[in-house]
Order: C-alpha cells, then sequence, then structure tokens
C-alpha cells in the first residue's frame, strides 16, 4: 500500500498539509494555519484541522517545508509524541518569531519549537520506518526552505513545497543544478505548488521580477526622500538585506529590536554557508540603528555581530542623527491600533510630512479585495505609497523547467486556488495528461 492524502491545500493557497502513507508508516508534510481572513471561507477550518489529521492516527512524523504560518502554524495542535523536523537555519528563526507571537498567545510555543529536529540539505533521513526523505535547499521568500525528495516503496515523489527561482537563494540556476545532481528524473510523482497560476496578471505587471531588480530600484526610490519607510516583512529576508545594501551612503538603516535579532540571525547563518554577499554586513552601513529602550537583547546581538568574519555593530537610532541624515526604516502596521501607537507610527507621524515615503513591499491582495487587512490599511492612512515587490512564488516559466528536468509520471497541484487551470496552461502542454487534480481528504493509491 502506498496513497497520498491532501488533507487541505488542493484548491488554496494556505493551511497545507499532505499526507504520504504505506499504511504501517506515514509523513506529514507541513501541518500550516489558513491565511489571515481566509478561514471562514476554508473548506476545513483551523479549528478542524486536529481532527482530520490526528483524530484516527496519532502517528508518523511532521516535515515543514520553512517557517511561513501557512505552513507551520498550527504546529501547537500536533501532539507530543509526534515528531517534528524544519530546517536548521529555519528553526533558529522560528525561534526568534514564535518568542514574539507568544507575548499575546494564551498557548504558548517556545518549548515546542525547541523539541523540534532538525534535518539536513543533501542528506537522506528516514523519520518513520520504511519512508526515507532528502530535504533540498530551495529558494523562496522564506530563508531555509526545502523540497523534499521521497523514496517509498519503489517510488520516488518529489514534493516542492514553496519554491522560486528569482530569489537571492535562487541565483545562478540553483534549482536546474540542484535536481539534477539529486533528483534527475522521470520522477513517479510530482506535487508542486501553483500560487502564480491564478496570479498572471499581477506577476506580468510587476515592476521588478527578481530580487536583484527589486534592490536597483530600491536604490532609485531612496535617493528621492529623506525619510524611507518599507513595509515589508519581517521574514522576508532577501528583500531586507536588499533594502539594507541599497540604503545611500550616508543614510542610516535602522529597525527595531525584534527585526534586528531576525537579521542577525539570518546574516550569520548565512555566513555559515558562504558564497551569499548579499547576507554580508554592507561596507556602507556597518552599523544598524535599533529604535527602543536598550534591554538584556542588545547583548546577544552585540555578541553575535561583533563575531561574524564581517562585523556587524548595533548601535541606537537617535532621533536627532536620523533627522539630520536621513533614513531605511523597516516598519510593521500595529495589530492593536486601538490600544497603543506603535514606535513605528510614531516615526511616521513626525517625519513623514517632513520628505517622506511609504515603500509598500507586501502582497497587494493584503490592501483590496475578501484579504484586505484593515490594520496594515489603517497604518498607510491616506499617504500614497509606492509599491515595490516581487512574489515569493514560481513563475509559470519555473515550473515549466520543474517539470522538463523531473519528467514526472504525475503531477499533483497544491497551494493554488486554480488547480484545474494546470493542464490547460500552455507552458505545462507537454504534461497535460499527466496532471491529476485531488480535492482535500481524498485518498490516492500510488502503487
Amino acid at each position: 500500500m502506498l496513497d497520498m492524502i491532501i488533507h487541505r491545500g488542493s484548491s488554496q493557497i494556505g493551511g497545507c498539509c499532505t499526507e504520504i502513507t504505506t499504511g504501517e508508516s506515514r509523513i506529514l508534510l507541513d501541518f500550516g494555519a489558513n491565511l489571515p481572513g481566509t478561514d471562514e471561507d476554508s473548506e476545513t477550518k483551523d479549528s478542524e484541522m486536529f481532527q482530520k489529521v490526528f483524530g484516527l492516527r496519532r502517528d508518523g512524523a511532521v516535515l515543514f517545508t520553512h517557517y511561513h504560518g501557512d505552513h507551520y502554524g498550527l504546529f501547537k495542535k500536533i501532539p507530543r509524541d509526534i515528531p517534528m523536523y524544519i530546517g536548521p537555519l529555519a528553526k533558529d528563526i522560528l525561534r526568534i518569531l514564535v518568542s514574539y507571537i507568544d507575548r499575546e498567545a494564551q498557548e504558548k510555543g517556545q518549548s515546542l519549537v525547541e523539541r523540534m529536529n532538525t534535518y539536513q540539505a543533501g542528506e537522506w533521513m528516514t523519520p518513520v520506518p520504511g519512508i526515507r526523505v532528502l530535504p533540498l535547499y530551495v529558494d523562496h521568500s522564506a530563508l531555509d526552505s526545502y523540497m523534499f525528495c521521497i523514496q517509498v516503496a519503489g517510488k520516488t515523489i518529489l514534493f516542492t513545497g514553496d519554491f522560486r527561482e528569482h530569489g537571492i537563494i535562487g541565483q545562478w540556476s540553483r534549482m536546474e543544478r540542484v535536481l539534477k545532481k539529486y533528483v534527475p528524473g522521470p520522477v513517479d510523482v510530482l506535487i508542486t505548488e501553483g500560487t502564480m497560476l491564478g496570479r498572471g496578471r499581477e506577476a506580468g505587471n510587476a515592476s521588478v521580477k527578481s530580487e536583484k531588480e527589486l534592490g536597483k530600484k530600491a536604490a532609485e526610490l531612496f535617493q528621492k526622500h529623506k525619510y524611507n519607510f518599507v513595509l515589508v516583512s519581517s521574514t522576508n529576508l532577501d528583500s531586507i538585506m536588499e533594502f539594507y545594501h541599497n540604503t545611500p551612503a550616508g543614510m542610516h538603516f535602522v529597525c527595531d529590536l525584534y527585526q534586528a535579532q531576525v537579521l542577525i540571525t539570518a546574516m550569520r547563518g548565512m555566513e555559515a554557508r558562504g558564497n551569499f554577499p548579499e547576507y554580508q554586513p554592507s561596507e556602507l552601513h556597518p552599523v544598524v540603528r535599533v529604535l527602543g529602550k536598550a534591554d538584556s537583547r542588545w547583548a546577544v546581538l552585540r555578541e553575535i555581530g561583533d563575531t561574524m568574519e564581517n562585523p556587524l555593530w548595533f548601535r541606537a537610532a537617535r532621533e536627532k542623527d536620523l533627522a539630520k541624515d536621513g533614513f531605511v526604516l523597516l516598519v510593521r502596521k500595529n495589530t492593536h491600533p486601538g490600544e497603543y501607537t506603535s514606535l513605528f507610527e510614531t516615526m511616521l507621524d513626525k517625519f513623514y510630512d517632513r520628505d517622506g515615503q511609504i515603500i509598500y513591499s507586501m502582497w497587494n491582495g493584503y490592501l483590496e479585495g475578501k484579504r484586505a487587512d484593515r490594520n496594515l490599511i489603517r497604518f498607510i492612512g491616506e499617504r500614497p505609497y509606492e509599491s515595490l515587490h516581487t512574489s515569493g512564488h514560481a513563475y509559470v516559466e519555473t515550473i515549466a523547467k520543474m517539470l522538463k528536468i523531473t519528467d514526472p509520471k504525475m503531477i499533483i497541484p497544491i497551494h493554488t486556488e486554480h488547480p484545474d487551470d494546470f493542464a490547460s496552461i500552455p507552458a505545462f502542454a507537454p504534461y497535460q495528461d499527466r496532471v491529476r487534480v485531488l480535492r482535500d481528504g481524498i485518498r490516492l493509491s500510488l502503487e
């Protein structure tokens, strides 16, 4: 017996969980929460996922592809005796992220993150008897993301997770080289994300297609205004590093303490991997200015920064220096606008009208439509903004390249709102008769 079940994610973006089972053993690939604002519309709500996945079977292992909430977000619901696995740098970043989230959460998750096992890129592991898994390091807007090559019952399954090839990690045809080395094809089953299948117009109209292009455009925008407020996800490290390296000489690069922790953790982790100058400290900006009062966490920042091959120093952001020299400030929305005024809102009120601009570097869907984020919209207010963002997901041409390399016998689209359109996309025409569209909860035999 060899079956697969998409518990959730066959016809939606996010909230993912896929099962591969031999009957005696099983692995679960991701256990994510629904994207914000989508739970009510989802066929399976977050509150129903535990019973659906673990109600009858409390066995197996959970392998997370990366640290985005729609892939790991329900980790607190996983039974304590079920082992969890994640990438090593992703775990380090998750420690900081969950610690930040735990401040307002009744159910704490820090101890659960600590008990997560880590896997290594390019090294086979056997999380459960009879199922071997090879994690493959890939490009995505979450740093330290992975595909999984799975060998079970004489079959080879490639599970892509979220991926792309237009970020920092994806440079120099990395995806092609990794796949040809470890998964030369043909594979028996390819389970691939298709996030951008329904966003072709968005991709075609984007001002930038890659993180490198984003950095070049940012450099131009930063020259036009003295005070730059950049709305970007705190864990979209590729974009953050591009904003950092393209901050003009003489200006300050500024963030808060939480963001500084994420930043230095990512830079230290990437230093060990080498060959990524984008994750090294900038000669123009060896000092990062930090908003807020100093506390014990500053010592950790300084300890890490001082011991890096190219040191990075953290200093308090003094308002008079920022006013005089100008800045690029990474900002976030206020999730409790009626309760307090955030540091970012205070900075926006003080500097925006004096020669400021807002650069919006997130998905446009958060500002309009059914997934619009009220707190984000409230943060921007009536102020105009420059949109500067590139997708964290594979464009159609990237998926087509993967199909050509892996030559799959069966293709199963997931993480897409348009699975039925997969076979009709011209770039996928040679493989249209191999596409199999599943629905959540349906068991498919792979024997």
